[in-house]
């Protein structure tokens, strides 16, 4: 072994517990903030609620384009990781930074030209359009911050000290609630800034969420305790190399997350505010559990990379079973008293009695989509780690095009109740299960897995 810790991963069922358990933690702490922040926008009214779901989705197609840079990184430090490769561990992050800054610089400019015609354009209410477009140009900032955060969690993944995203997490999610809660309604001593308080709120504590992992990784010298030694340099080979494995998942993210704000869109045009109300409160309730899920994703990315730079590639299938048995069984019960109290959380949003009851519906709906998504991701990002992006790709464009394709019917042409609509979930991620399988019980994946 090179010297410093051992970076091999520990595949019993505890080892994958131990990876799994702070990533989740670390996932579900925002997705808590941005749940209570949805709470105060509700408070202000449907309008600023149903407004939230449109702006949320569309910052969240940027932080998706990141988190697609991301988990091709993550793949290759993983590999690094088994292959002991160390060094190579940081100059993948450091390229990965450099390019994730240029394209959230083009993300920003874009988002300041283009984004308020666009909304206007789709049929959205030009009062509305404003609202929205007025709140993005300022979160739009936010994204330097949060893919320099996204790409040294990947960092941390790969090293396995997943311990550390709680701690960032807590001081990120912490910041958020306080500031949301002041700039919004003018508490703690703060100005009162309404919707857009929350724009702000949200991009000041991805700054101070980026100023903490800097800090945690210098401070607490975690490079050097696995003897990797930073080095700063541009290597046209590793750029390449990044952006070669991280374009096909980007696009990936960035359509499966844009066909979700397709989705707001359509449900903007043809539903109530009320409705669209209920819609931010499901995409709310599909993100808070789906940390636990993509979680086990990132799990699965690192275990699996890992195996393979081992040479131990035989080993994946009883990994993604063993997974998918804890992800199926903790989702199995969140969703049973989900279903059994929903009251719990549909209260939250302050809407009251009919808006507890429209809402009844789409929850059953999604949490079925919760249950499919589970296995689902473990499996997508199996084929990830194998380094077949282009493959991720083909199978999200079809589960892509068969979702467009279904929301496109029940919204626009048959007009059917949100419910239906919500069993878009069920087609997207019950292709994109059964694809993944099929590739990797069939498909030719173990070619070609050390040539990058």
């Amino acid at each position: 072994m090179a010297g410093g810790t051992s970076l091999k991963v520990d595949t019993s069922v505890w080892g994958i517990i131990l990876l799994t358990l702070p990533i989740s933690m670390a996932k579900l702490i925002p997705e808590i903030n941005y749940l209570i922040n949805a709470t105060f926008l509700g408070h202000l009214g449907s309008v600023e609620l149903a407004m939230a779901g449109i702006t949320g989705v569309y910052y969240l197609i940027f932080s998706a384009l990141g988190y697609g840079l991301n988990n091709a990184l993550l793949a290759i430090m993983s590999r690094r990781a088994g292959e002991e490769n160390r060094n190579e561990i940081f100059s993948t992050l450091w390229h990965g930074l450099l390019l994730s800054t240029g394209l959230a610089t083009l993300f920003m400019i874009g988002t300041w030209l283009f984004v308020h015609p666009l909304m206007v354009m789709v049929g959205i209410d030009p009062e509305a359009a404003k609202m929205a477009s007025d709140f993005l140009d300022i979160r739009v900032c936010g994204l330097f911050f949060l893919y320099s955060l996204q790409m040294q969690n990947a960092y941390l993944i790969s090293l396995q000290q997943t311990k550390y995203l709680i701690v960032i997490a807590l001081i990120q999610s912490s910041l958020n609630l306080a500031l949301d809660y002041g700039l919004i309604f003018g508490k703690l001593g703060l100005p009162e800034m309404g919707f857009n308080g929350a724009a702000y709120a949200s991009v000041i504590s991805e700054f101070i969420g980026m100023l903490t992992i800097i800090a945690l990784i210098r401070g607490l010298r975690i490079s050097s305790k696995f003897n990797i030694k930073p080095v700063y340099t541009f290597s046209i080979k590793t750029i390449k190399l990044v952006f070669t494995q991280g374009l096909p998942l980007m696009s990936q993210y960035a359509i499966s997350t844009g066909s979700w704000w397709v989705f707001f869109i359509l449900i903007s045009r043809n539903y109530t505010y009320s409705e669209q109300a209920v819609t931010q409160a499901m995409r709310n309730l599909f993100g808070l559990s789906g940390v636990f899920s993509w979680a086990f994703g990132s799990s699965a990315n690192t275990i699996i990379s890992n195996l393979i730079g081992q040479g131990r590639a035989e080993e994946i299938f009883d990994i993604i079973r063993r997974m998918s048995i804890i992800s199926f069984t903790g989702m199995f019960v969140f969703v049973s008293i989900l279903n059994i109290y929903p009251s719990l959380f549909l209260d939250l949003y302050g809407q009251g009695d009919d808006f507890v009851s429209s809402g009844i519906g789409p929850l059953r709906v999604v949490s079925l989509a919760m249950l499919i998504l589970c296995i689902g991701v473990i499996w997508l990002n199996a084929v990830v780690a194998t380094g077949k992006t282009k493959i991720v790709f083909y199978i999200e464009l079809v589960g892509i095009i068969s979702y467009l394709v279904y929301v496109w019917l029940v919204t626009e042409k048959l007009g059917l109740g949100l419910e239906v609509a919500w069993m878009s979930e069920w087609v997207y991620w019950g292709i994109m299960f059964l694809l993944s399988y099929i590739y990797l019980k069939r498909g030719k994946w173990q070619e070609g897995l050390t040539y990058y």
